[in-house]
């Protein structure tokens, strides 16, 4: 018998399944809340619910997680520092908030042919290490052309693992497509994310050994394909979108629908994409994800920070704002921070002008870092261990000298506020957790809003609704039109034409069914497919789709390999690693060919692939020639092979 384990964690509940792969059948299923201070606790707090006879027979063990894509989203993860190398220091603008603390650009640069343009600036890198190395952890590089020619990324690589020992990844490492500063953010988010993914697979490799499971560790890719931990450690960025990503194969799994969109509905984010021909439709740009453009190969998918534990913050009547960051849910820290329901009665009963501008700024500790600290900031990190306090009631306590967001960006504080679980609660479509301190906070909501109870909940309930329906037809339309993107004044204009009141309204059908996964989806998703005049699917199971897409889905390695005219010498084809010249188009064509399988079959069975097929898409890279003077001019070809197989058991 072949069994399988599928671990999804989440940012607020940790899943795991029990899979036959043989007969395809879900054997046994848990649920546990993610403990973030130790995620050990959460995951055996799932793992010890299944049944534990199937264990001797589980040959593999998979995991996708939302851990990544919610760090990105909500800015959090280690400090990162980026050196790049271009033509021109001088005249180089780089964009503003690149997602690393520093920051240094030097000279060095190849053309697109791979040939050096510009020598790289040793002494420059050097100098840009020794200022940053003791302020960040990790350290990302990427260089003008590096997929053409890798060789001033690694020669970059080598000087800092000759002073440092901090972890480095190069751009061409991650992505062989166009891009440099994509690739520049790409590398630099997978420096932020090394501790998020690299804590989750040590604590799921320690409980496997509590319950002697010995299998095989795999990760879901943005792609919804997998690979191996080891894989996983070095690159944590391609696990960007693991859980939606897994969300669409369990999807797909479970209903046998090969045309829908799939929604899934989770803690911190809700992720839409689309299912056509049995495929998920992936991102051919990369994802983009908490506003970051990526060179991450992912699933197309639609994400928006709308989940369970979305911070509900309420300014006016008419100004309800949900998500995008995340919260604790007042219910559930109630459990076990009895000082929450003290400081929500407190938010309660304050009146009058001592409202503006106060908001449920509640904040409790997660963990401590392990680096030393300044004494204010050990004070507030004290203040807060096993209490929550309002945002005014710290800076009473410590002092206004501390930046207490900042340290809820690294992780290390959560925020707890009014949340859709608490409305839930509230309602009745949850009862899981203490609803008594989400009803006292709806008198503050009252108050700040002049509205009725009634009316604050109905109006809650009415924007999340709003938000999902209006989400879920970007989505569609931008699948229909073959658009990248919306932009405001767009996105404006469709939410005034779908709100509930107003002069104009308008109705829109979607043609694909809705599949529903996730936790909250009864609750909502009913009445947003019956506004879209289509049908809802909610499969068994769905409240564990993204645990059962883990371990479901295949090992897949893509090598691209680029050939260019280099007249009058013939062809040229180009990796990273590598460039020779051909007199003939055939022979460049082969020789790519064979280039690409080989790095395609040998990097999918690196991931753990067993006996991967591979197949090859060639594409000519053209420009239009004006008429009389033939057809086209071919610019470039690409060679891609792709080679898919089952995981190795």
């Amino acid at each position: 018998m072949n069994y399988g384990i599928g671990i999804d964690t989440g940012g607020t509940f940790t899943d795991s399944v029990i899979v036959d792969l043989d007969s395809r059948r879900v054997l046994s299923k848990a649920k546990a809340l993610t403990t973030k201070q130790d995620l050990r606790i959460g995951i055996e707090n799932s793992i010890k619910q299944l049944d534990a006879s199937c264990f001797t027979n589980v040959k593999l063990v998979s995991l996708s997680t939302t851990l990544a894509t919610n760090s990105v989203v909500e800015g959090k993860g280690s400090r990162v520092g980026l050196i790049m190398a271009v033509p021109n220091p001088a005249t180089f603008r780089l964009p503003p908030n690149m997602p690393a603390e520093e920051v240094a650009v030097v000279a060095g640069a190849h053309d697109k042919f791979g040939e050096v343009a510009v020598e790289l600036d040793t002494a420059a890198v050097a100098q840009a290490l020794a200022r940053m190395a003791h302020k960040v952890d990790s350290i990302a590089v990427s260089c003008y052309f590096g997929i053409y020619n890798a060789r001033n990324e690694l020669r970059i690589k080598e000087i800092i693992a000759a002073a440092h020992r901090h972890p480095v990844v190069c751009g061409h490492e991650l992505s062989g497509e166009v891009g440099m500063l994509e690739r520049a953010v790409t590398a630099s988010l997978n420096g932020k994310l090394l501790p998020v993914i690299g804590e989750l697979l040590d604590a799921v490799k320690h409980i496997l050994k509590i319950y002697s499971i010995n299998a095989p560790v795999m990760v879901v890719k943005g792609d919804g394909s997998l690979i191996r931990e080891e894989t996983a450690r070095d690159k944590p960025v391609e696990t960007v979108l693991s859980g939606p990503a897994a969300s669409v194969v369990g999807a797909s799994w479970l209903t046998g629908i090969n045309d829908a969109v799939v929604v899934d509905m989770g803690g911190t984010t809700t992720d839409i994409g689309v299912i056509r021909g049995s495929n998920a439709l992936t991102n051919k740009n990369g994802a983009l994800v908490g506003g970051w453009q990526t060179r991450v190969q992912s699933v197309d998918m639609w994400t928006v920070g709308l989940g369970g534990d979305s911070k509900i913050n309420v300014v006016s009547a008419d100004d309800l704002r949900i998500g995008p960051r995340r919260a604790v849910p007042l219910c559930l820290a109630a459990g076990e921070f009895p000082s929450v329901k003290d400081a929500v009665r407190k938010l309660a009963q304050t009146r009058g002008n001592a409202l503006k501008g106060l908001h449920m700024d509640l904040f409790t500790l997660v963990k401590r870092p392990k680096y030393a600290l300044p004494k204010y900031e050990a004070a507030l990190l004290d203040a807060l261990e096993g209490r929550v306090l309002h945002r005014n009631d710290i800076e009473t306590e410590v002092g206004p000298f501390v930046d207490v967001d900042r340290f809820v960006s690294l992780g290390f504080i959560a925020e707890v506020s009014f949340t859709p679980t608490d409305l839930l609660h509230i309602t009745g479509e949850l009862a899981i957790w203490d609803k008594s301190v989400s009803e006292e906070a709806v008198g503050f909501l009252m108050n700040k809003t002049q509205l009725d109870r009634e009316t604050v909940l109905r109006r809650l309930f009415e924007r999340i609704l709003e938000e999902l329906k209006l989400n879920i037809l970007l989505k569609a339309l931008l699948e229909e039109t073959g658009t990248t993107g919306w932009s405001g004044e767009q996105t404006k204009f469709l939410r005034y034409l779908l709100q509930l009141d107003g002069g104009v309204r308008a109705e829109l059908k979607s043609l694909r069914p809705i599949i529903a996964v996730g936790a909250p989806v009864a609750a909502y998703f009913p009445r947003v497919a019956d506004a879209l005049y289509t049908r809802l699917i909610i499969p068994e199971h769905a409240e564990v789709a993204n645990a059962v897409g883990a371990v479901t889905g295949r090992v897949m390695a893509s090598a691209q390999v680029h050939i260019r005219p280099d007249r009058p010498k013939g062809f040229l084809v180009i990796t990273a690693e590598e460039h020779k010249r051909f007199k003939t188009i055939e022979d460049a064509v082969a020789f790519a060919e064979g280039c690409a399988r080989a790095v395609a079959a040998e990097t999918a069975t690196r991931n753990g692939a067993n006996d991967p097929e591979i197949t090859v898409f060639k594409e000519e890279v053209v420009a239009p020639l004006a008429s009389g003077w033939g057809d086209k001019i071919i610019l470039e070809f690409k060679v891609t092979a792709t080679a898919i197989g089952r995981p190795y058991l």
